[in-house]
């Protein structure tokens, strides 16, 4: 079979020495913080779950340093301590889908975000093309710890790096849902500014094509 997460398991421990308890904890409260793919808890445990149980796995290992037998080991010890973990904590930040890009695209304008490298800026790494998408925008709809839903919505590569923060309506105030982004999805405060403000007043305020803000 396909190990799906378990190669993103295995790429965060290809170089640790050991595949000890501290490594397994390690692993675990990545899980639960940062899940891989944006996957929730259970859909991550499902996964190294079904890789136990195959018999035979499809994937090239050979890169990694540590044998099956050892990997399997670990496996098992990251699903006993998820286990003992329950209930699972609700991710600060999970990715969803494009289903309403459109609405997005015409939100409301909460703010604009100023992006980094994506290799230096989790945020950024999260962006995907938007599929059909005639502007070829760049985006993510997440859903914060704080129950809000948002979208950043990009220009593309290599000039995208002045993003927007887009909200449908009804939402919170937009102070309430920058507050929760920032605290979210970890970015830094000076990197958010709302319209008209900040670093915004020495560079004027751009909107990706095709983005045509509603009224707050």
């Amino acid at each position: 079979m396909r190990l799906g997460v378990v190669v993103a398991v295995l790429y965060c421990t290809q170089f640790s020495r050991e595949l000890d308890d501290a490594e397994a904890e390690r692993l675990v409260g990545m899980i639960l913080e940062r899940p891989f793919y944006d996957l929730t808890v259970e859909e991550q445990y499902a996964g190294i779950e079904a890789a136990l149980t195959a018999q035979s796995w499809d994937e090239d290992l050979s890169w990694q340093p540590h044998d099956e037998a050892s990997i399997r080991d670990f496996l098992r010890r990251l699903l006993d301590l998820l286990d003992a973990r329950r209930p699972w904590p609700e991710p600060p930040v999970r990715a969803l889908g494009f289903d309403r890009w459109e609405e997005y695209k015409h939100g409301v304008l909460l703010a604009h975000v100023r992006l980094r490298s994506p290799a230096q800026d989790r945020l950024h790494a999260r962006l995907r093309a938007v599929p059909g998408d005639p502007e070829q925008l760049r985006g993510v709809v997440l859903r914060l710890g704080s129950g809000d839903e948002v979208a950043v919505v990009a220009p593309p590569l290599p000039d995208g790096y002045d993003a927007v923060l887009m909200a449908l309506p009804p939402h919170r105030s937009a102070t309430q849902v920058i507050d929760a982004f920032v605290t979210h999805v970890e970015c830094e405060r000076d990197r958010v500014s709302p319209p008209g403000r900040g670093w915004l007043r020495r560079r004027g305020a751009p909107l990706p094509p095709g983005v045509r803000p509603a009224r707050a």
